[in-house]
């Protein structure tokens, strides 16, 4: 239990800790003097009371900025009781006391727990968006960083790959041609042949992956003809069943228009790798100025509870949060999956994602 000089006068706990604090440190040990040497003031009487009460009043508060709430309260409350008392005793008993000595003080009392309730609220609400403010760098750090990692890995196993091949083979040509050096130069040219198959391979899947990054003329074209680029090259028969027209060039600030399309180039490209799927569709419209992008698809499904599925279902939830955005993810094993991006034209809505565990899909439509 605190005692009741300990909470009208608190003495801060530690000098040291983060420099974003120090000046509230300072300040609030200020304040303490202040504050102790009116009350002493005070009670010497050294000066004219109502000025220095007055001036007491003014303490409190500049401490409902500076002090936790509980903290700020309980100096209000034990405040009021310090000038009751004065009173009390200036009068000589509670009988000597006029109603008008006290007039304005109940009003003060008010205006004075007003504003302390004001301040917390500034408080905690600035602590809330910083709050919000971390959260959303941390999601976007680990968006990059998985990212980055998926690249890695696409390079890797594809591009690296191919182009271990593509030594192994020449190393190979190279051998038999010390092996025999009198031998014609054709039997070099089966290994050459293979060497530069690969090697367009390793150019092709290089663009790929280089695709991945960024997409081609995105900014140009408009999302809705990058959707059916992505679509006509997904190796599987994905059906884009709007107008390109409806998602023109500029309808979203570019750095939110090429993270739509990643959420929608990582929908395709789940229901390509994972699914099974022997058809996936891809809807678009604006309606109210929020654009709806769905991808479906009639594939095995799975559960969106399921930990551990792989699936980058985390990163596009991320991307939709970013986006200012509602993804709504409906699946259930063996009735294919609908992934449901919504986002406003302008970015002046309140995010929220909601990815709708368990549910079953609707049909999907053929």
């Amino acid at each position: 239990m605190p005692r009741a000089a300990d909470v009208l006068f608190p003495v801060p706990s530690s000098a040291s800790g983060p420099p974003a604090h120090a000046w509230r440190i300072g300040v609030r040990g200020l304040l303490n003097v202040a504050s102790l040497a009116l009350v002493v003031a005070i009670v010497a009487g050294v000066a004219d009371s109502e000025l220095l009460l007055d001036a007491f009043w003014v303490t409190l508060v500049i401490g409902a900025f500076l002090f936790t709430l509980r903290v700020a309260l309980l100096r209000v409350a034990l405040g009021s009781l310090f000038i009751l008392a004065h009173f009390v005793v200036e009068a000589g008993g509670l009988a000597g006391i006029e109603l008008t000595d006290l007039a304005e003080w109940p009003l003060l009392l008010v205006i004075l727990i007003l504003v302390t309730l004001m301040a917390d609220r500034v408080r905690t609400t600035t602590q809330h968006y910083a709050s919000l403010y971390r959260q959303a760098s941390d999601r976007l750090v680990s968006a990059h960083e998985e990212e980055r990692g998926r690249l890695g890995r696409d390079l890797h196993d594809s591009v690296g790959q191919t182009l271990t091949a593509v030594m192994l083979t020449l190393g190979a040509a190279d051998a038999a041609v010390r092996a025999a050096p009198d031998a014609p130069a054709s039997t070099a040219q089966p290994a050459i042949t293979r060497a530069q198959a690969l090697a367009a391979t390793a150019l092709e899947e290089a663009r790929h992956v280089a695709s991945q990054l960024r997409p081609p003329r995105i900014r140009e074209i408009g999302l809705g003809a990058a959707i059916r680029d992505l679509a006509s090259a997904a190796g599987i028969p994905v059906e884009v069943r709007f107008d390109a027209a409806v998602l023109p060039p500029g309808l979203l600030e570019p750095e939110r228009e090429i993270g739509a399309f990643r959420i929608v180039q990582e929908a395709v490209g789940n229901a390509a790798r994972h699914s099974h799927a022997e058809h996936v569709w891809v809807d678009a419209h604006v309606d109210d100025s929020v654009l709806t992008l769905a991808v479906s698809d009639d594939g095995v499904g799975f559960r969106p509870t399921a930990r551990g599925q792989g699936l980058g279902l985390a990163s596009m939830q991320e991307r939709a949060e970013i986006l200012v955005g509602h993804l709504d993810i409906r699946s259930k094993r063996g009735s294919g999956t609908i992934i449901e991006l919504a986002i406003p034209l302008s970015t002046r809505s309140e995010p929220g994602i909601v990815p709708v565990a368990g549910s079953a899909a609707p049909g999907v439509a053929h």
